[in-house]
This record gives structure tokens, C-alpha cells and sequence, in this order.
């Protein structure tokens, strides 16, 4: 079944690797094949900055994603037209976390939407001008620029990702975005204590507000018991999801990580890389409804983003 991936940081492996080996094309040459073994149809391709990163180095890492992307086959998503697509993948860029933007907020965030960023957080786990991630004080949200940033990408339907906002950010941004946002890759709290994963009461607020969640591959966000961390055990997330608010509010966001140095082992048992993505669609179908499952692999997700982009 096709899988619309709302979370790979592809955007940061393709200028990482240019800058360390002489490689044409990333994007084809390290993950295309992959991409399409694991019938991911839309990938949502990240450019993620940790903190320390610079406006140079943001900029820098979109225009390099954004040129792999126009040499490649592969279909850009800038608007709700492009879902017509028949391309074998279609990408979409984002950007994961705004540590490089301390100043003239509205501006950049306009350079990222005319660059094709059509997704972005405003913090990755760190502290920043903007906004707090799961690291930062507790007692800090979203800055006065952070709230001018929501505003700014409210008004260019630019779609907001909360994956990796601590709960006080998590809150502010949903009080002052005025269109549903979405947490990427994030499971739930009550299933596996992971502090990135949301609790129940933050995916509800999510899912009332017209937004969803992606289900997260990465091992300790599925279980914290190594014996559990597999696609049957993320499967049950989904499960729970659903109880709380209903099937429309589920997405996927693997978060694969096996293309980074030292990165072996963080994904799930069965869900090593994009090769293995069916392995969760199977674990899907031993809990739902075909419809259901075909739902949660792709659908909500285009019709979201048709909806909101």
C-alpha cells in the first residue's frame, strides 16, 4: 500500500553527505531506491537544524535540498494541485526547527515558503528566539517573535509541526495558530514514555483542532521495553489514537535514521530503514479495517494537506 511519510531528514543527509564526498545526486543515488522498495509514495523531506545552526546554514541546506529536488524525477508538492501527481514519489520540503531565524521573522519565513518549505517547526529540542523544545525551560513557549512566526506562516498556509515543542510551546502554538497543525513524528506518552511523544490530552487538543500525528519508527518512542519496539507495538499506538480521537487525526512519520553515522539501531526491530515500511502496514492490517488502514498509510494526510496547504 502506498505511505505518505510525514518525517525523513533527508534535506540534511543530502547536504551533509555533498560536503563530506563528491555525489551528484543524493536524493537519487542514497534514497530513491529505498523510497520506492517501501512504496512510499510522499515523502516529506526534512531539513533539520539541531540549535547551533545560522540563517547562512538554513539557507544553505534548503537551496541544496531544493536543487536535488529539481534535477531529480521526482514530483515537488508546493500546492494542493500537485496531489494529481503520478510521479513514482512525490516530495514535499520542510524544516525542522527555526534556530537560524533571531530576527526580521516575517521575511525569512517568506524566503523558506518561496524556496518550497510548505512545513516547519519553529524548534527542534533546543531553546531558541522563537520558541522552546522538550530541552528548554518548562516555563518557556513561544516568544513574541515566535508568535509573529505562527502568524506569518498562518498567512501563507505555511503547515506547523509541533514534533519536538515542549508542552508550554505545544499549548501556545495551538492558542494562537488560527489553521490545524500537526506533530509529524510523534507518538503517545501513555504508551511509551519518550518525552517527544505527546500525551493523550495533547493529542486530543491536536485532532479537535483538525490536525494529526504521524506514527514514529524510532524504537524508544514505540516502547520502553527493546522486547515491544516493532511495528506490531507502534501498530498500537494507532489503536490507542483512534480511541481517543478517531481514525482521521493518524498519519505516519517513520523518522528513519539508518542513513546517519552511529544510527544503527534507532529505529524499530522490523523497521530498520524505508525499505521495511510495508512491515508496518501489515501490522496495521491486524488491527483495522482496510480503509482504515489505507487512511492512516496516506490519506488523511493528503486530504490535509489538500485542505490546508
Amino acid at each position: 500500500m502506498k505511505i505518505f511519510d510525514m518525517h525523513a531528514d533527508i534535506g540534511t543527509n543530502i547536504l551533509e553527505t555533498k560536503e563530506k564526498e563528491k555525489s551528484e545526486n543524493v536524493l537519487m543515488e542514497r534514497h530513491y531506491d529505498k523510497l520506492i522498495a517501501g512504496e512510499i509514495r510522499w515523502s516529506a523531506i526534512a531539513c533539520y537544524f539541531s540549535g547551533t545552526e545560522d540563517w547562512e546554514r538554513m539557507k544553505k541546506m534548503v537551496l541544496t535540498a531544493e536543487e536535488e529536488i529539481r534535477r531529480s524525477p521526482v514530483h515537488p508538492i508546493l500546492s494542493p494541485c500537485d496531489f494529481q501527481s503520478e510521479a513514482s514519489l512525490n516530495v514535499i520540503l520542510t524544516v525542522e526547527g527555526m534556530c537560524g531565524i533571531t530576527d526580521q521573522v516575517e521575511e525569512k519565513i517568506q524566503w523558506l515558503y518561496d524556496h518550497g518549505v510548505r512545513i516547519a517547526s519553529l524548534c527542534w529540542n533546543e531553546q531558541n528566539a522563537l520558541a522552546s523544545g522538550k530541552d528548554g525551560s518548562s516555563l518557556r513557549g513561544l516568544s513574541a517573535l515566535g508568535k509573529r512566526a505562527v502568524r506569518k506562516m498562518n498567512e501563507l498556509n505555511m503547515v506547523i509541526d509541533v514534533s519536538h515543542a515542549n508542552e508550554k510551546t505545544f499549548w501556545d502554538i495551538l492558542e494562537t495558530s488560527t489553521k490545524p497543525v500537526i506533530a509529524t513524528h510523534s507518538n503517545l506518552r501513555s504508551l511509551a514514555a519518550a518525552e517527544r511523544n505527546l500525551t493523550d490530552q495533547q493529542f486530543k487538543a491536536l485532532a479537535e483542532m483538525g490536525g494529526l500525528s504521524g506514527l514514529n519508527a524510532a524504537r524508544n518512542f514505540i516502547d520502553s521495553d527493546p522486547q515491544n519496539q516493532d511495528a506490531a507495538h507502534l501498530a498500537n499506538h494507532a489503536l490507542r489514537m483512534k480511541e481517543l480521537a478517531g481514525i482521521q487525526a493518524i498519519g505516519i512519520g517513520f523518522d528513519f535514521m539508518d542513513f546517519f553515522d552511529h544510527h544503527e539501531s534507532s529505529m524499530g526491530q522490523d523497521l530498520s530503514s524505508a525499505r521495511m515500511a510495508q512491515n508496518l502496514i501489515a501490522a496495521l492490517r491486524a488491527k483495522f479495517k482496510e480503509e482504515e488502514v489505507e487512511r492512516i498509510a496516506w490519506r488523511n494526510t493528503v486530504d490535509f494537506l489538500k485542505r490546508w496547504l
